[in-house]
């Protein structure tokens, strides 16, 4: 990226009027508009090749006779008026999307953006401005498959040609996964993460020492179901049932009402972060998992040998489960006093169960996260880019389309 191209701003105009979103400390923008404040670059330094130009004074000297008129002096030419600046795009209007549950940084050098500012709202996806044109790499949590769709990305590409988007798998024979994702993330090979968990603080603790900071910011919502064989004749679980069974402590289906079978149990290494990981650790409560547990490596896996083995039973992200014939998701409680609720949205659970998502009567929901790089740099504009499509009007439409529950309703 050419120095030429970039722009400094500190949200006040040229006319030292600052930004709707107030001042900030200085920040490098490389497009038409402030990743910070939203202000034109225009409004900042008045035109998009640089700054400001200097007032030109053009002299004439001596004097010219002229055959009729006997000799006309010129003098200095008046300079033109500045012209108004026009915004680009207008000033964007702030989204309410959940506090992150990130603990409070101290901004690194170079990179003074306001989470607050850059998270915003825009109608369509060729509405966000500041997309750079650059080769952004990203990955992470298994959950976000449907959002890396050829169609969805297609979408973006579309709608900013120069913004492309390349899904990269962990090397060294790791498996994806949220944890995966953001180690990525620090080791340079990313340039924004996905994550179905949050951040934790050695994590953030890492960034800093690295020079940079970790920002997580919601996009979706979404909900942890359970499969199991579909000859499998059991109406539903709650909570400490779960928890018994996939900690050892139940082995047979006939001690929560279902039929004399060995339970067999499926799931994703904890070591890959994420799904597993937010189970083991919010609904589990740190316990192990049983001895017998079978391990797969991702979803797919999962689905395919609970459909081959009765008696067993997997969980994974509620996007992932739905519309799918060889098993059947099954209804979860919290407790022995509440209605088992489905994850689906239909009888033929070709959707999510939106409305018990959004309103929490379904036990178990989470939160999604892009996970930013904030280095001040190429990283951090691609990754806060990323966030303002997917919260975009258009970009929650695609949320919900790939089986989640947009963040702002």
């Amino acid at each position: 990226m050419s120095s030429q191209n970039i722009w400094t701003c500190k949200g006040v105009k040229k006319d030292g009027t600052p930004s709707v979103s107030g001042s900030h400390e200085p920040f490098d923008n490389f497009g038409p508009n402030c990743a910070v404040c939203g202000l034109a670059r225009e409004e900042v330094v008045g035109s998009k090749t640089g700054g400001g130009v200097p007032p030109i004074a053009i002299f004439a000297g001596g004097a010219v006779a002229l055959a009729l008129l006997g000799g006309v002096i010129y003098f200095l030419l008046p300079q033109p008026p500045t012209p108004t600046p026009v915004a680009v795009t207008p000033t964007p209007t702030p989204v309410a999307v959940p506090t992150t549950t990130s603990p409070p940084t101290t901004p690194t050098t170079g990179s003074s953006v306001n989470p607050a500012a850059v998270v915003t709202t825009y109608r369509i996806l060729s509405d966000v401005p500041n997309v750079p044109s650059t080769v952004a790499n990203y990955g992470g949590s298994t959950t976000f498959a449907p959002l890396r769709s050829p169609q969805i990305v297609s979408l973006i590409s579309q709608a900013h040609p120069g913004f492309q988007l390349r899904y990269v798998e962990p090397t060294s024979g790791k498996k994806p996964g949220s944890g995966t994702g953001i180690r990525m993330l620090l080791d340079g090979q990313l340039s924004f993460a996905q994550s179905s968990r949050s951040v934790e603080t050695a994590e953030f603790d890492e960034a800093k020492t690295k020079g940079f900071s970790l920002e997580q910011i919601p996009v979706a919502i979404d909900g942890i179901a359970f499969y199991v064989n579909p000859k499998l004749n059991i109406t539903g679980l709650n909570l400490s049932q779960i928890k018994d069974i996939f900690t050892g402590k139940i082995t047979n289906w006939k001690q929560v009402g279902g039929p004399d079978l060995p339970i067999t149990l499926v799931s994703r290494p904890l070591s890959d972060g994420g799904t597993p990981e937010y189970f083991h650790k919010e609904v589990l409560g740190g316990e192990n998992f049983a001895s017998n547990l079978q391990e797969v490596r991702d979803t797919t896996t999962g689905i395919q040998t609970v459909a081959k083995t009765p008696g067993s039973i997997g969980f994974a992200t509620a996007s992932e489960v739905i519309n799918q014939q060889t098993i059947r998701p099954l209804p979860i409680g919290k407790d022995g006093s509440q209605a088992f609720v489905s994850p689906c949205g239909d009888s033929s659970c070709k959707t999510v169960n939106n409305t018990a998502f959004s309103d929490n009567s379904y036990p178990i929901t989470r939160r999604l996260f892009i996970i930013v790089k904030r280095d001040g740099k190429i990283d951090e504009q691609s990754g806060v880019a990323y966030v303002n499509l997917i919260l975009s009007d258009e970009g929650q439409k695609l949320v919900e389309q790939a089986g989640f529950v947009p963040i702002r309703r």
